[in-house]
């Protein structure tokens, strides 16, 4: 649109190049867009000579047509707040569009003045807008930021010089928002690389503190894709199970389940692959040493950044000590049990029991024979002990007078002079070596008792016959007596367990006490008791089992 009212140009003096300077220097000293523009703003009051001055803002709404007041000059913002928005009318259209300047010397006279809707003009109350100047504020890439608005209540007042100067803010103050723009994008992007930046530090700060913890962990933590294949193992698996990790990742996990628990295996895998966790399962899982481990295991799904499940990472807990203490305390229930058992029993026989030492005295009075009233002497002497092994069954009995220094090889004679019909009959040749030993404080009936306990074991190891050897030696501090059989030897694998309660190599008779309560009484007595064995099933000719006894020559029962 053309100017109204034409005014001759002038050439802009000193002070006018100054403010033009000056407004500009704003935008190279990086100040914000709020001070920049508003500078823009009263450069132009000031050079144009205006009453009052504002800038638009272009913010397109939904019909296209809302223009933001963002700075003004001149008078108050709640006096311009109190206008409509200016909207794209003839009147205004060519400056928001950035198609022209608008000047006019009395716009009230232009033949679109007071056409658009809402009108442009004061508030009620306040001086009509007469001289009117609006000048695009456009970037050198073509986009429009807004417009300056400036106004008078006297006509002519902006002439061309006016025009120039104000074009003249006008693109610096669209260099200021596009520089400020910039700015923004920029502070953006370093806010986001500054988030960025401290997500990963926290990122990387959890990670160390869960690798520490997995480094530290008294559990094996182990982690495996969803083909079983290992891709962690930390120093505990290590520990625990014996494999190193250069051993293990990359290697399947099936290398520590026992054959006949493979199976497991798929059943785990497809619950986690359903998102399941598995919780405390307790199986065996192997060492690197052979050893079979009783574990508990804790299992959970592992998921990449896209929440796709990718692999398990599992927890294992060596539980076989637990696991130990569970049997041993079974062990001591079942033993207590017996125990209840066997006191009542031995309370119960205690009455027959003296009956038949009384017959058997009576009968060796009468006996004739000499080797009958021998027998008779030995059956005497076992009804006896078996009597006194009730009485100690009962639990409140110990005889002290039990307790005699003697010879264990007089010890051991007795015994094989008993056991000698039985193994005459079984067909077991006896060899004795029965070297003379120094006197040891001991009680006679139980060393009597562990003796009888390894001939019955030999005897039942030697079903067609074979050769049974007793030793008795001195030793250093001590003495050992040795039982030694040709039998069918005992398995290795079932070695570690003979002294355990209740357990038993022999499957139609044996209770599994005996040896458990042998080793009872030489401990006791501050011995121990050892056993060497083999088998025919390894390779060798050679089988049978040895049970070496070791008594000290000092004990407890010395002083008594």
């Amino acid at each position: 649109m053309k100017d109204a009212s034409t005014q001759p140009g002038r050439t802009p003096d000193l002070r006018n190049l100054e403010l033009l300077m000056r407004t500009g220097l704003l935008d190279t000293q990086g100040h914000d867009l709020q001070s920049v523009v508003q500078a823009a703003t009263d450069a132009g009051l000031q050079l144009s000579r205006a009453q009052f001055g504002a800038f638009f803002y272009n913010v397109i709404n939904a019909q296209g047509d809302n223009h933001l007041l963002y700075a003004f000059s001149g008078m108050s913002r709640e006096k311009f707040a109190a206008f409509p928005m200016p909207r794209d009318t003839a009147d205004f259209g060519h400056a928001f569009g950035g198609q022209a300047t608008v000047r006019s010397g009395d716009i009230t006279q232009d033949p679109h003045y007071g056409k658009g809707v809402p009108l442009f003009g004061m508030p009620p109350g306040q001086l009509p807008v007469r001289s009117y100047l609006a000048v695009p504020v456009k970037s050198q890439s073509g986009e429009v930021f807004g417009s300056l608005f400036y106004g008078h209540e006297q006509t002519d007042v902006f002439g061309l010089e006016s025009e120039t100067l104000v074009a003249a803010i006008a693109g610096q103050a669209a260099v200021a928002i596009e520089n400020a723009r910039l700015r923004e994008q920029l502070t953006q992007k370093i806010g986001h690389l500054d988030r960025a930046e401290s997500r990963y530090k926290n990122s990387s700060k959890r990670l160390s503190e869960f690798a520490a913890i997995i480094e530290s962990s008294d559990d094996a933590i182990i982690s495996k894709d969803l083909t079983g294949r290992i891709t962690s193992w930390n120093p505990a698996a290590t520990r625990i199970l014996g494999y190193t990790s250069e051993e293990m990742i990359g290697a399947p996990i099936l290398t520590i389940i026992p054959d006949e628990l493979q199976a497991d295996e798929a059943i785990i895998l497809a619950r986690i692959r359903a998102g399941q966790r598995v919780d405390h399962f307790e199986t065996i899982r192997l060492c690197k040493d052979g050893r079979r481990l009783d574990v508990s295991l804790s299992i959970s799904p592992v998921c990449d950044h896209s929440g796709q499940i990718v692999g398990a990472a599992k927890i294992l807990r060596d539980i076989s000590a637990r696991k130990a203490l569970e049997l041993s305390l079974l062990q001591a229930e079942k033993i207590a049990a017996t125990g209840r058992v066997a006191a009542t029993i031995a309370h119960e026989i205690n009455n027959p029991l003296e009956a038949v030492v009384n017959l058997l005295y009576l009968a060796r009075q009468q006996a004739t024979d000499p080797t009958q009233a021998e027998y008779l002497v030995a059956a005497e002497s076992e009804v006896a002990r078996v009597s006194h092994i009730a009485k100690q069954t009962l639990g409140y009995y110990r005889d002290p007078t039990s307790i005699i220094s003697t010879s264990l090889s007089d010890v051991a004679a007795e015994v094989i002079r008993i056991y000698e019909p039985r193994l005459k009959a079984a067909g077991i040749r006896i060899e004795r070596r029965l070297d003379p030993s120094p006197d040891i404080a001991l009680r006679k009936g139980e060393i009597m008792q562990v003796l009888s306990n390894l001939i019955t074991n030999a005897i039942y190891a030697m079903p067609s016959g074979g050769t049974l050897s007793v030793a008795v030696q001195s030793a250093p501090d001590g003495v050992v007596v040795s039982v030694q059989d040709t039998g069918v030897g005992i398995a290795a694998e079932q070695l570690p367990r003979i002294f355990d309660a209740f357990y038993t190599t022999r499957t139609s008779v044996g209770t599994g006490i005996g040896l458990f309560v042998a080793k009872q009484f030489v401990e006791g007595h501050g011995g121990r008791i050892e056993v060497e064995s083999r088998t025919s099933a390894n390779g060798t000719k050679s089988h049978g089992t040895k049970m070496s006894i070791f008594l000290p020559l000092q004990s407890q029962y010395a002083a008594a």
